[in-house]
């Protein structure tokens, strides 16, 4: 019986684990939309519509039912009105999945800096499929002064923790962020 038991457990152990998340409650239930509002129309700050395609490794094939979690702060800069670095239970948070040919989108506003800090505003992604290597990254924004060159260097580099985007104005204080993201391989 043990020789059993010891053999279950060796066979466990063998078998791949696809790690998708770092905290399963941030992968996109199989039903999830790909298009959410992340901040309401009342939320305070400039509005912004983020939208972009998944791709597999090769930066070509689109990635259908990825897992997209995004969050960030408000305007102020805070993640909940109670807890200014509340990341882990934000306010302003989507769960994704990507439609038949990759494609998400959301509405959102501008995420403030950190109060008194010099981080850069930004918006979180994680972002994962089955057979496929999982991303983490942050937006941050090409006309943010917060925004130093080491940071502009780093997001020049394939599979850096920063994407440098532009914001383009297409109405009245409005702006659109394309966000493309390319996984990994398998791993």
């Amino acid at each position: 019986m043990r020789a059993r038991c010891l053999a279950s457990m060796l066979a466990l152990l063998a078998a791949p684990v696809l790690v998708l998340a770092r905290d399963p409650a941030r992968v996109a239930p199989e039903a999830a939309p790909s298009s959410a509002i992340v901040a309401p129309a009342a939320e305070p700050g400039q509005r912004l519509e983020v939208r972009g395609v998944v791709f597999a490794a090769d930066g070509r094939t689109p990635v259908a039912r990825a897992s997209i979690y995004v969050y960030q702060t408000d305007a102020r800069g805070h993640y909940r009105p109670d807890d200014a670095m509340g990341n882990r239970d934000p306010r302003l948070m989507a769960l994704l999945r990507t439609d038949g040919a990759g494609r998400y989108s959301f509405t959102t506003i501008r995420p403030g800096s950190y109060p008194g800090t010099r981080v850069p505003q930004h918006i979180h992604y994680e972002v994962a499929a089955d057979g496929h290597g999982s991303r983490f990254f942050e937006i941050v924004f090409e006309d943010d002064p917060l925004v130093t060159d080491e940071i502009r260097r780093s997001a020049a580099a394939p599979g850096s923790i920063y994407s440098l985007r532009r914001v383009e104005k297409v109405s009245a204080g409005a702006g659109l962020v394309v966000q493309d993201v390319v996984l990994g391989p398998r791993q």
